[in-house]
């Protein structure tokens, strides 16, 4: 995950360098313009996925590296490999996702109890019906 962190910390650097080095000429306006939301879309990609890793060291310091945060039992393996720094296992990672909300959404639903289970064939039926968006 360091070695991940490091990579993540040369790319932010090298697309803050890239911006800075950008020729100022009127014809191509239109092109640096959309270069400089690109890079500027990029680095926010860059220090969300930074601070993602560091908040996942520091759970590993404190012992709730690879558990669900809101069930709390381990996180698939494969899915730390894809995405070292996930703080939800597949299935309440599917629940944010369909519903598009964040963990802790998630999390304070599944204490409630009115924690919507996934469930494919029902977005398979909502999409037949012309419903889904």
């Amino acid at each position: 995950m360091l070695n991940r962190y490091f990579q993540q910390e040369n790319t932010l650097k090298r697309l803050q360098e890239e911006g800075l080095n950008i020729p100022q000429d009127r014809e191509d306006y239109a092109r640096i313009t959309n270069y400089e939301f690109l890079l500027d879309e990029l680095e926010e990609i860059e220090v969300e996925i930074l601070k993602k890793i560091d908040e996942a060291l520091e759970r590993i310091s404190e012992g709730t590296y690879g558990y669900c945060e809101v069930c709390g039992k381990p996180i698939e393996e494969e899915r730390l490999e894809a995405i070292p720094w996930t703080t939800l296992c597949t299935e309440h990672a599917k629940e944010a996702e369909k519903y598009k909300i964040t963990p802790d959404k998630v999390y304070e639903d599944y204490l409630k109890g009115s924690l919507i289970p996934y469930d494919e064939e029902q977005e398979t039926d909502v999409k037949q019906e012309g419903l889904d968006k």
